[in-house]
């Protein structure tokens, strides 16, 4: 992520509408790189205990956002 952001010149605003993560969890990301290099590896190690992706406000936003188009080009009848 920090690569992307200094190759490709991008902001943290644009990388975040990349991943369609909010602005505060790219900062958080980047905040995670600036800690010691044992400390990471030892947080990856502990691995992934999320059977499932979770649910993000700005996935149902979008969804909703989709539902109400819907809905407004197809009046009932």
């Amino acid at each position: 992520m920090k690569l992307a952001i200094e190759l490709h010149e991008m902001t943290k605003a644009d990388l975040s509408r990349k991943l369609n993560i909010s602005r505060a969890r790219v900062t958080q990301m980047l905040n995670l790189l600036k800690l010691p290099e044992k400390l990471i590896r030892e947080v990856e190690e502990m691995g992934d205990n999320w059977d499932r992706r979770l649910v993000t406000e700005r996935m149902l936003r979008s969804k909703a956002m989709r539902a109400a188009e819907t809905c407004n080009s197809n009046p009932p009848l």
